[in-house]
């Protein structure tokens, strides 16, 4: 994940001998708790072959079910508007999926409802956090896609001009949450969750015939 966090500061105790950290925010515990299996999300040998420009026609229809598959799911979970699946379905349309194969599409079964507030912040910060690379992505499908356009990559583009300031408010819905309260260890362990079932998901891109 980018950061926009600043490094905590640093003081020392009464004694002047013992440097003392301040607390750290919860961006950052988030990003330190969730920060091997987000460096092992960016050597997926399909999201890698993207970066690379290597990605064939039919591995990226492969990624983009699987991906169509995780978001559907976690949009219910969720309880919230269809935005990210939507994306991914005219992306699979834009690149021969029809309508009859993507009804068929398998669903991540793995997420359940977040049941309070906590979980679903946490959940977030998964998915809020991964639009900050898919316009990154996005720039290195020109050449499977052609030059410019949205057709077939619209889910990587995601909120295009507006992603950075859609991130930043969702920092400051994270820096809202008082440092001493006990759902900071639930929006941490729904990260942590959340992150290692999209992994787990992940894992089987190329499972389904596209």
């Amino acid at each position: 994940m980018q950061s926009s966090d600043p490094r905590p500061s640093s003081d020392y105790s009464a004694t002047g001998l013992r440097p003392r950290r301040s607390p750290s925010s919860l961006h950052e515990t988030l990003r330190a708790a969730t920060a091997d299996i987000h460096a092992r999300l960016h050597l997926h040998t399909g999201f890698a072959a993207i970066q690379h420009g290597t990605i064939d026609l039919a591995d990226y229809r492969a990624l983009l079910v699987r991906l169509y598959g995780f978001h559907v799911s976690f949009e219910a979970a969720m309880g919230m508007a269809n935005d990210r699946s939507a994306w991914l379905k005219d992306d699979l349309a834009a690149v021969g999926i029809g309508s009859a194969t993507m009804a068929i599409i398998p669903r991540c079964s793995a997420l359940c409802a977040f049941a309070t507030p906590a979980r679903r912040l946490g959940a977030l910060y998964v998915v809020e956090g991964s639009t900050l690379g898919g316009r990154h992505l996005a720039r290195h499908l020109d050449s499977l896609l052609g030059v410019g356009g949205n057709a077939g990559r619209r889910f990587f583009l995601g909120r295009g001009g507006d992603t950075n300031a859609a991130w930043n408010a969702f920092l400051a819905q994270l820096s809202s949450v008082p440092s001493a309260v006990a759902d900071r260890g639930e929006i941490v362990a729904a990260a942590v969750g959340t992150f290692a079932i999209f992994q787990e998901w992940l894992d089987g891109w190329r499972s389904f015939p596209a």
